[in-house]
């Protein structure tokens, strides 16, 4: 585990309430606690990043893995019709691939 990650983010109870904050609203202004979650999530490297790629416009996303530049993204093999729903999934493949954290979908 990395050092730098503060310590309230290696709780599973704390990063579920920053899932449900999340979930209840997936744009816009967020708490500073789920802010700076959700900033450290989207700061990896672009190589190995998961993405999303709207395939029909406002309708479906699919869920992808970018492989660098210049290289074909990775589809994961998950569509999503909704934007929010397509959101939390990413959110939680993310907090578990650099926390080792399971998020519930409760």
């Amino acid at each position: 585990m990395n050092p730098y990650v503060p310590p309230e983010w290696r709780q599973g109870p704390h990063l579920q309430a920053l899932y449900r904050e999340f979930r209840a609203k997936t744009t816009g202004q967020h708490s500073p606690a789920l802010q700076r979650l959700i900033n450290w999530l989207r700061s990896e490297p672009m190589q190995g990043k998961l993405a999303l790629l709207c395939s029909v416009p406002h309708q479906e996303w699919l869920l992808v893995r970018m492989n660098g530049r210049g290289l074909p993204i990775s589809h994961l093999g998950e569509r999503y019709r909704d934007i929010d729903a397509a959101e939390c999934a990413i959110f939680r493949r993310r907090v578990h691939d650099r926390l080792g954290y399971t998020i519930l979908d409760a």
